[in-house]
């Protein structure tokens, strides 16, 4: 009799285990953003509201700008992103996170990148977790959204749109030059004078490495399709209710002698996993434009043979 009882409560303990799956399998799959709430007040207004809360929250504000109009994106480091960014492989990429106002109907939506979802997608051994609840304390988290079903971690380490398309280090390698030092003086000289429309919105160095992030507006890009509104507002984010403005600025790593940048091929698409291919191909001409525009940023032309 113990063995037939022993049975039926093993049975029916798979059995609700199966029933679980499907939910614990759905909460392990991530988004790419997190909408924090939804205010009232005009732009300028929430972006001060906004940037007060992350400050007392022990972020850094590093810089702002308006990409276009309606819209303005916060980039901020911690002690903690700043920590796994100098231990980690590339981990440069993820020193930043963005938090965006965007105001749509007479509503403010202030929404941030996902730092467990970057932390993935940017193959970090960290997760980041602790930024995601800091952010969460702080601004709040209504939603979670970006893509109808989410990634898992796993897809996220391997992230590539199509076969032959990018993976998180095919680079855009733009300028080798001289040294570590000549390298940030091109950079941040080249963004001074705005070549292309390009500007500087924040410049992050890492600690205790020759490492140091740049984030660059296109808001003024001279080239339409490396321009941040084609892309995003005319384009890309005309597919989300809940705009997806915290994709932006574009981000130039300065690592020892070498700059790069995360290739838009991958970028974009791992931003925007559920986008159509008819979408992608209204900013086909875009990957070859951003590149452009960072290369001269870089002075690749001029360093490259370094």
């Amino acid at each position: 009799m113990n063995t037939i009882i022993r049975g039926l409560a093993a049975t029916a303990l798979a059995l609700t285990a199966l029933a679980i799956t499907p939910a614990a399998q759905a909460q392990d799959k991530l988004q790419p953003y997190v909408l924090a709430y939804e205010g009232a007040s005009d732009l300028a207004t929430e972006v001060g509201k906004v940037k007060n809360r992350l400050t007392a929250a022990g972020f850094e504000v590093l810089g702002s700008y308006q990409p276009y109009a309606d819209a303005e994106v916060i980039g901020v480091t911690s002690a903690s992103l700043k920590q796994t960014a100098a231990a980690e492989k590339n981990g440069a990429f993820a020193a930043v996170v963005r938090v965006a106002v965007t105001v749509l109907g007479g509503k403010a939506q202030v929404s941030y990148q996902h730092p467990t979802y970057m932390a993935a997608a940017y193959r970090l051994d960290a997760s980041l977790e602790d930024v995601a609840a800091t952010l969460k304390a702080s601004l709040g988290a209504a939603k979670r959204y970006g893509t109808a079903e989410g990634r898992s971690v796993k897809d996220l380490k391997g992230y590539h749109y199509l076969v032959g398309m990018e993976y998180f280090d095919d680079f855009y390698e733009l300028a080798k030059h001289r040294s570590y030092e000549d390298a940030v003086k091109t950079v941040e000289a080249n963004l001074a004078k705005k070549v292309g429309g390009a500007a500087q919105v924040y410049k992050l160095e890492i600690p205790g490495k020759q490492v140091t992030v740049f984030g660059v507006s296109r808001a003024a890009a001279t080239d339409k399709n490396a321009n941040d509104k084609t892309i995003m507002a005319d384009t890309v984010d005309k597919t989300f209710d809940i705009k997806t403005t915290a994709y932006l600025p574009y981000e130039i790593v300065v690592d020892g002698k070498e700059v790069r940048a995360l290739h838009m091929r991958f970028r974009m698409a791992v931003w925007h996993p559920d986008l159509t291919m008819v979408t992608f191909g209204k900013i086909v001409a875009s990957p070859a434009a951003v590149e452009a525009l960072l290369k001269d940023v870089a002075g690749g032309k001029k360093n490259s043979t370094f």
